[in-house]
């Protein structure tokens, strides 16, 4: 699915840690700056080359690690997140993100669209992160926490803003975002 060779343009050698999400059924993994609200890396939907992709690419406070350490990031991921405190918010089908019904996991979902993104949309002091392994307390593009389920506004705002970033998301980010993005040409 995604090259560990090759990192993110600008998000290389950057502190952060291992999250996860499914989509239709199949695991995904991807790093993220909790400073910046940032992903590090490409959706990864293989826990090895996850690891890989970390030692490459990515640090921890404490400097760069070997891939036996981040395995241990990426497996820990599987059980718990720092940005939900849900797990079916960071659960997706593509057939729901199609009908524009991210349902408890919409919040969530316009977090990492705003943190997968070339140019993030929002960034202000309302996007507080001090570090991983600590409550979520940033804000997305809507102002709320990613573990918050935020319903569509009456004209449908954040929903074509969510069109618009899909367009300019990174590595393969489209792959969640894209499906979401539909759903406001027809919705």
């Amino acid at each position: 699915m995604a090259d560990p060779a090759h990192g993110l343009p600008g998000r290389i050698a950057v502190v952060g840690g291992i999250e996860s999400l499914v989509l239709d059924g199949r695991r995904l993994w991807f790093g993220f700056d909790f400073t910046s609200d940032q992903v590090l890396s490409p959706l990864i939907d293989d826990a090895g080359a996850m690891a890989r992709y970390a030692a490459q690419h990515m640090r921890q406070r404490t400097g760069a690690h070997d891939e036996h350490y981040w395995a241990q990031l990426v497996q820990a991921a599987v059980e718990s997140s720092d940005l939900v405190s849900r797990d079916e918010q960071r659960t997706f089908t593509t057939q729901t993100l199609e009908a524009g019904d991210a349902g408890s996991a919409h919040g969530h979902l316009l977090y990492l669209l705003d943190a997968a993104t070339e140019e993030p949309a929002h960034s202000g002091p309302d996007r507080t992160r001090t570090g991983s392994r600590e409550p979520a307390t940033q804000t997305g593009p809507t102002g709320l926490r990613p573990d918050e389920a935020t319903p569509d506004d009456e004209d449908g705002t954040l929903r074509r803003q969510g069109a618009v970033q899909a367009r300019t998301a990174v590595g393969n980010w489209s792959l969640l975002f894209t499906p979401y993005a539909r759903s406001t040409q027809t919705g």
